[in-house]
C-alpha cells in the first residue's frame, strides 16, 4: 500500500493540482444524498448487510490528509448511521490495509465483526471536488465497490483547504526516503508503520496519536516526530522507556499499553510527519528525546543514522504523514 515519494512523484502531484480526468460515473450530491449514495454501492452486496469501518480519505494520489479529509469523513460518518444496508463500526481502522499490520493486530481491528473498510481518495479543480469512495472486504483484500460523487465549491464551507500545500509536498518527497543509497536493499526487510487510523489521518485538537508498528527482521529503530514547523525531535526510544530495538514479527505499538505518557496532538495545527528508520546493526548515536534537532528535518535525521559497521548495513524505513485541525 506504502507509495515511495520522489522528485517526478512531487512533479506529477503539481500536474495534477492543474488538470482532473473527468470520471466515469460522477454522481453529484445535488441529486443524490449521502446515505442513498451509499445504499447504491451496497445493492448489489451478497451479504443482506455489512459491517463497516472508515478509513481515511487523502488527496489524489499522494496519500496525504487536508483539512477536507476530516470534513467529508464526519459527513460520511453521520451518513452511516442513516444508510439501510451498512452497519457502521465507529472506530478507524484503515491501518488493516496494511496486511502485515492487519495479520499482527487482529484483536484492535476487531476483525472477527468487521466486514469492511470505507475509504477513498479526492482531487479539485477551481469549481469541484471529485471524490472516489472505495469499498473493500477487510477478510480478502477484494474492491467490493468502487464510485465517484462530485462536490460543488458552493457545497463546502468557506475556506476548506482541499489540496496539499506546497511545503507538505515538499516536505513529505524529502522525508520519504532518507536511508536509499546508504546500502544495497534488502526486499525482505521491510518495516511497515501506521497511525491507528491508517494513512493520511486526521485528528483534532486534544486527540491522542498512537503508531502500530512491525518489522520483517530484528532490528535496531528510531522513530523521529517532524512538526508543522518541519522541525524534528526522536521519540522513540526515549527517556520513559524503550528499548530501541523491535523483534522480527513484534507488534509494536506507539505509546505502549503502561507507558508514563500519552501523545496529545494541537496546536499549530497543519500536516506533521513520523518517520521510522529500522536498521540491522546498531546506531552509532543517539539523540536526546523530545528535544529540538538542529537543521532541517532531513538532515536532522540523516545525522542520527550512522551506524556501527558498514557490513550490514541494510536498512529499512517507513513515513506516515497526518493533519491536526482545531
Amino acid at each position: 500500500m506504502r507509495k515511495i515519494f520522489s522528485v517526478w512523484f512531487l512533479i506529477a502531484v503539481l500536474i495534477s493540482l492543474l488538470f482532473i480526468v473527468p470520471a466515469t460515473s460522477q454522481i453529484s450530491q445535488n441529486t443524490l444524498v449521502l446515505p442513498a449514495f451509499l445504499d447504491s454501492m451496497t445493492a448489489d452486496y451478497y451479504k443482506p448487510s455489512m459491517t463497516a469501518a472508515l478509513g481515511s480519505f487523502t488527496y489524489a494520489d499522494t496519500q496525504l490528509p487536508t483539512p477536507f479529509s476530516r470534513w467529508f469523513e464526519d459527513e460520511l460518518r453521520q451518513a452511516l448511521t442513516k444508510t439501510s444496508k451498512i452497519k457502521f463500526f465507529d472506530k478507524q481502522v484503515a491501518a488493516a490495509m496494511d496486511p502485515s499490520i492487519r495479520e499482527k493486530y487482529q484483536a484492535f481491528f476487531g476483525a472477527e465483526i468487521v466486514d469492511s473498510l470505507i475509504y477513498g481518495k479526492y482531487s479539485a479543480d477551481s469549481g469541484s471536488v471529485l471524490v472516489t469512495l472505495s469499498i473493500t472486504d477487510l477478510a480478502t483484500g477484494q474492491l467490493i465497490a468502487e464510485q465517484n460523487l462530485v462536490y460543488a465549491a458552493s457545497q463546502l464551507p468557506q475556506g476548506l483547504r482541499v489540496a496539499p500545500t506546497m511545503q507538505t509536498l515538499q516536505t513529505a518527497t524529502s522525508l520519504a526516503s532518507l536511508a536509499t543509497g546508504l546500502a544495497q536493499a534488502d526486499s525482505n526487510f521491510k518495516l511497515s508503520l501506521s497511525t491507528e487510523r491508517g494513512l493520511g489521518a486526521t485528528y483534532r485538537d486534544g486527540e491522542n496519536l498512537n503508531l502500530l508498528i512491525t518489522c520483517s527482521k530484528d532490528s535496531y529503530l528510531k522513530i523521529y516526530h517532524v512538526d508543522v514547523n518541519g522541525v524534528a525531535q526522536l521519540i522513540w526510544p526515549n527517556r520513559f522507556g524503550g528499548s530501541g530495538r523491535i523483534a522480527q514479527g513484534e507488534a509494536m505499538r506507539f505509546p505502549a499499553e503502561g507507558d508514563r505518557f500519552t501523545y496529545k496532538l494541537g496546536a499549530p495545527y497543519g500536516t506533521e510527519y513520523i518517520k521510522a528508520i529500522a536498521s540491522l546493526v546498531p546506531f552509532k548515536t543517539m539523540e536526546p528525546d523530545f528535544l529540538d534537532l538542529e537543521g532541517s528535518a532531513p538532515v536532522a535525521i540523516t545525522r542520527g543514522l550512522n551506524i556501527e559497521s558498514t557490513n550490514a548495513a541494510n536498512r529499512a524505513e517507513a513515513l506516515v504523514v497526518y493533519e491536526i485541525l482545531p
